[in-house]
């Protein structure tokens, strides 16, 4: 039995355990003021009434379409260009301050102007996915091609491989686990910036429920919604790690 229980789990479920217990006592005792705590049972009540209605599914629809429409291309580009700035320095003398330069600046400050120039609905909010995810994808490919080992380069060269085969051949994969630390950086980023863009100008998403439900006070449904956003960020997240085992087997085994 004991080969089957992993101690780490055991504990981390303890202590989620005993942090939900407390947090129950506190909410329905009223010892912190309940209509802004909340609790779990409330929580959980909450939410069924939610998916019951279908408000959240409908919701949480339009943002995931959102991310996927912006992430998917995100990755594109940011691979693309991070070769680029790699492998290319004129690429990287044109677009790699600039990609610094947005990766430093508060993307959320430009939401007005993403809402003015591609309107109010989900355009607005997938371009802003697009944004917040390129640069660290972009970014990280840099850093991954770069610190490729040498010698893969050079044993693809002893054996005639073009430009091309060396890139699919030793680049790429020697970049490939750094490239999927960028996506899952670029999630975390992603997810900020489609809730936030929601809850500035929007007609449906999670980010509008948030700003709808903050706005009467209703800590209940808020805790519902950022549970949601949560743990579609921890499904995405362990989705890439499992995608980084099938691609670079060897460092699952490392």
């Amino acid at each position: 039995m004991g080969a089957f229980v992993n101690p780490r789990w055991l504990v981390g479920s303890a202590a989620v355990a005993a942090f939900l217990v407390v947090w129950q006592i506190v909410g329905a005792n009223e010892i912190i003021r309940s209509d802004l705590v909340s609790y779990p049972t409330e929580i959980a009540a909450s939410a069924r009434e939610l998916a019951a209605s279908g408000e959240l599914g409908a919701n949480a629809l339009a943002t995931l379409r959102e991310f996927a429409e912006g992430f998917a291309p995100a990755i594109v580009v940011g691979v693309l260009l991070g070769l680029g700035f790699a492998l290319s320095k004129i690429v990287r003398n044109l677009f790699e301050p600039l990609f610094v330069a947005m990766y430093t600046a508060p993307l959320i400050a430009f939401v007005p102007l993403l809402v003015v120039w591609f309107g109010v609905g989900s355009t607005s909010k997938s371009v802003t996915t697009f944004l917040a995810a390129v640069v660290p994808i972009a970014i990280n490919t840099t850093t991954g091609v770069r610190e490729t080992q040498e010698s893969w380069i050079r044993a693809c060269r002893a054996f005639g491989a073009t430009r091309a085969q060396i890139v699919a051949k030793a680049i790429l994969p020697g970049a490939l686990p750094v490239v999927m630390a960028g996506l899952r950086l670029a999630v975390g980023r992603a997810i900020v910036g489609v809730v936030a863009a929601e809850m500035y100008v929007s007609t449906l998403g999670v980010g509008r429920l948030i700003q709808t439900y903050s706005t009467a006070g209703r800590a209940a449904e808020i805790f519902v919604l950022v549970g949601v956003v949560a743990g579609f960020g921890f499904v995405c997240v362990g989705l890439l790690r499992v995608l980084e085992n099938r691609l670079a087997p060897w460092r699952a085994r490392a």
